[in-house]
């Protein structure tokens, strides 16, 4: 699902961020491997320092050519960063994980979380591999589409001005950044990062590890992966687990509604704590909370707060808050971050927009973010009609009033997509209503009933749609998998190592 920080102006998109890992089933695998296994390093997107000494001979990295596109040699090639902790013992199959994004590094998640996965028992007879996908992370050419400049320029502007001026601005500058995404990438990359032309690549990763089929387990966007390789190699998975579902052939208006509810029961949640403390920004009444968190917004609008030799714009502290809204674990730093903005002070505010947006200390961007809208925008599909758009604004502020900040005028700019490079799809893909093929393995969702970005009602939705196996757990938080919940992962885990779901939906 889609992260709504900011980029609820640019894609009208869901997706969603990170997660842990898990291990995969057993079966005999054939031999062989086409991926040159290496020690990781700078060129694979990792710092040796950072893989544990306890691992550190388990970890490596490699890359795989794959065709731009399989139909058109004369385009080339993409180079995909590619990471696997090998087996302590020998090999019974491997897992391939996704975590999330579009955009997120699947190198980077996989070493970082190396040593916590290497404590499992299951990882004695099971690889466990990641990639980044085509146009993300150390994958060549990767999308980047803006500079470090151009980046905080975008952050300090007022893109939330919904009168006619400002929609006209907003889409000026969109229709921009789309153009220079389109030169300095190239449009015939651009058009073909869809996660239809990820599946292929994916299972091309499976035939050079030599697996006759592969387990798959998908975090948040990475469910959308999942979903889309079974509808196309459904012979090709052993298992299949969705964690914090997006559905592939939603709606994309109503699915932006369904995140912003999502956000808005988080933050009640969040400021019902917030209320019980000692010294909450927000005061010590449940009622009420939405309207004191906007009048410390408010002033941002006008004038920026100081944030350590930088300034903090109302976009920058609405990103931060909806960044601490994931996980139950960002509320502590959220309400320092209140206290401080609500006395002037925005550096604090700031370190979590950063955070979000991938900016380092030195200034440096990553390109998640460009990687994000520019999947999105050739994932889904375009909604043309500024009818629509103007629903999505008008809805969205009644869906998330912690969202809103007075500013509504019944009408809503374009999304950034309507600007973007049209997309060239591989064929073959995720049909019209979204079930994986035959003799695909049932495949086991677990939901979150309070994930602010991938919503139960949607999980629940697809679970029915394609007859999955339901682990529902009732706790806020977005995505739940091998978070240290012995219920989830001890059925997780049974059910990568022999297919066993629950008979009926099973609580944790």
């Amino acid at each position: 699902m889609a992260i709504i920080g900011r980029t609820v102006v640019r894609p009208v998109v869901i997706v969603a961020v990170v997660a842990m890992l898990a291990l995969g089933g057993c079966r005999l695998v054939s031999s062989g491997s086409g991926i040159d296994w290496h020690a990781c390093g700078p060129d694979d997107g990792v710092a040796s320092a950072t893989i544990p000494g306890s691992v550190a001979g388990r970890v490596s990295c490699g890359r795989l050519s794959v065709p731009l596109d399989p139909r058109d040699p004369g385009l080339g090639t993409v180079s995909l960063a590619v990471a696997r902790l090998g087996a302590a013992g020998p090999k019974a199959g491997t897992l391939v994980i996704n975590p999330g994004g579009p955009g997120g590094s699947g190198v980077g998640h996989l070493v970082d979380s190396s040593a916590s996965l290497a404590e499992s028992a299951l990882a004695d007879t099971h690889d466990i591999v990641s990639f980044d996908p085509r146009g993300v992370g150390a994958s060549r050419p990767v999308i980047g589409c803006r500079t470090d400049a151009e980046r905080d320029t975008e952050r300090a502007m007022d893109l939330g001005d919904r009168s006619a001026a400002g929609i006209a601005r907003v889409e000026r500058y969109q229709a921009t950044v789309a153009l220079e995404c389109r030169e300095r990438v190239g449009p015939d990359v651009l058009a073909r990062v869809g996660t239809d032309f990820v599946a292929g690549d994916l299972d091309r990763i499976r035939t050079a590890l030599g697996e006759d089929a592969i387990d798959f387990l998908g975090y948040s966007y990475g469910t959308r992966l999942g979903l889309e390789y079974a509808a196309r190699y459904p012979s090709r998975l052993g298992a299949l687990v969705l964690d914090g579902v997006v559905d592939p052939v939603a709606d994309p208006i109503d699915a932006s509604i369904e995140q912003h509810r999502g956000f808005q029961q988080a933050f009640d949640a969040f400021a019902a704590d917030c209320v019980r403390r000692p010294g909450c920004s927000l005061g010590d009444r449940a009622d009420g909370t939405v309207a004191r968190y906007r009048a410390i917004l408010a002033p941002l609008l006008a004038d920026p707060a100081p944030a350590g030799g930088r300034t903090l714009s109302a976009g920058d502290a609405e990103t931060a808050t909806v960044a601490s809204l994931y996980q139950r674990s960002g509320w502590g730093g959220l309400r320092a971050a209140l206290v401080a903005l609500a006395a002037g002070d925005g550096t604090e505010m700031m370190r979590l927009a950063d955070s979000f947006e991938g900016r380092d200390d030195d200034g440096r961007y990553d390109p998640t973010q460009d990687a994000f809208t520019a999947i999105t925008c050739a994932d889904d599909p375009r909604v043309p009609d500024r009818a629509r758009y103007d629903e999505l604004d008008r809805r969205a502020r009644g869906a998330a009033p912690f969202r809103d900040d007075g500013r509504g005028s019944g009408r809503g700019p374009l999304g950034i997509c309507e600007f973007w490079v049209p997309a060239v799809h591989a064929g073959g893909g995720m049909p019209d209503d979204g079930v994986p093929g035959a003799g695909a393995p049932r495949a086991l969702v677990v939901a979150s009933t309070a994930d602010p970005a991938t919503p139960y009602p949607t999980a629940m939705a697809v679970a029915r749609r394609i007859g999955a196996a339901v682990i529902s757990v009732d706790r806020p938080g977005h995505t739940s998998v091998f978070r240290g919940d012995e219920c989830v992962d001890g059925a997780v885990t049974r059910y990568l190592s022999d297919l066993t779901v629950p008979h009926t939906t099973l609580g944790c």
